[in-house]
């Protein structure tokens, strides 16, 4: 198995400044990671990140959580999900940080470090789905997937989770 960081936040403290370091681990190496999220972006046409383009050119750029006090999915990025991807009920109920109980298909999802890890692995593995991702507690001596200058993927991930 593989360790590594999912970046979130302001990595490159030239905004808010906070961030925070999500240790995983994979069945695969960081580079099939950061290629599975940008084939993810392209074949939704949906981003976690913001600076770079990986949707392939979309005209309607869909973001999740990628501006200031910002940590949502929106509306837009939910339906692709829900008719294209098999997102259920149930996986927004996980991820649906409000204190709604009922679905409110009108509301994006809200989310928080937690939940926005998830979403981002749920998404990660639509475009490679034998990946394997899971949080791990331990701190250690681990390549980020993003961030900190990373030549293939540097990126800001859940900067707008900050607030």
């Amino acid at each position: 198995m593989n360790k590594m960081y999912l970046v979130l936040g302001d990595w490159s403290d030239d905004g808010h400044g906070k961030s925070e370091k999500i240790l995983l681990e994979s069945n695969v190496t960081v580079d099939v990671v950061q290629q599975a999220y940008k084939d993810s972006c392209k074949l939704t046409g949906v981003s976690f990140n913001h600076n770079e383009d990986f949707t392939g050119g979309t005209d309607n750029k869909i973001q999740i959580a990628t501006g200031y006090e910002n940590p949502f999915i929106p509306i837009s990025a939910i339906e692709i999900f829900r008719e294209k991807f098999g997102l259920t009920d149930e996986i927004i109920r996980e991820w649906d940080q409000t204190d709604e109980i009922e679905i409110d298909e009108d509301e994006p999802i809200a989310l928080n470090d937690e939940s926005f890890v998830n979403a981002w692995i749920w998404f990660v593995k639509l475009s490679n789905p034998k990946i394997v991702l899971k949080t791990l507690d331990e701190q250690d001596q681990i390549p980020c997937i993003n961030g900190y200058w990373n030549d293939n993927l540097n990126v800001q991930f859940g900067y707008g989770l900050y607030i």
